[in-house]
């Protein structure tokens, strides 16, 4: 899939920093840039593998992480083979309780540390996440995905510490 990141952001990004969790683009937009359906979009969020801002309105509005992110999700559907499932069910090996530190009483307590099938973002979804951190911005969800290719290097190191 090939993005014109380059050109799209030169018209559109603000001078200086360009922040990455900064809604920037609306869902019809980012379909048309990452030649997906609106539909497929929303079923990515449905199912959890993207969180996607919210105006006041209700409208969904992506930032540059989730471009990247819907990049991602696409890498793995079509040259790894995965199905949406698939992505969820990986996604939640990512032990979120040993990047966030969490101490034993919250892990015993912890929803997402007991459900082995979708990650710690969707079993807390209704929950508006841990410890009033929002999932989106929380580096788990943020950098998770980035993990895919070499997840179990990741889990590894984590357990020799």
């Amino acid at each position: 899939m090939d993005y014109d990141f380059k050109n799209w952001l030169k018209d559109r990004a603000p001078k200086g920093r360009l922040d990455q969790l900064a809604p920037v683009i609306g869902i019809s937009a980012a379909a048309k840039l990452t030649k997906l359906s609106d539909s497929a979009l929303r079923k990515y969020e449905a199912t959890g593998l993207i969180i996607y801002h919210r105006t006041a309105g209700g409208s969904r509005m992506l930032c540059i992480e989730d471009l990247e992110r819907i990049r991602i999700i696409q890498h793995l559907i079509k040259k790894k083979g995965l199905n949406l499932e698939g992505i969820l069910r990986l996604w939640a090996l990512l032990p979120c309780w040993e990047f966030r530190k969490c101490d034993e009483q919250t892990l015993e307590s912890c929803p997402a540390a007991k459900d082995s099938d979708r990650p710690c973002w969707v079993v807390l979804r209704e929950a508006k996440g841990c410890e009033g951190v929002d999932c989106r911005t929380c580096e788990v969800y943020r950098f998770g995905a980035y993990c895919t290719e070499d997840l179990k290097s990741l889990v590894h190191g984590l357990q020799g510490r």
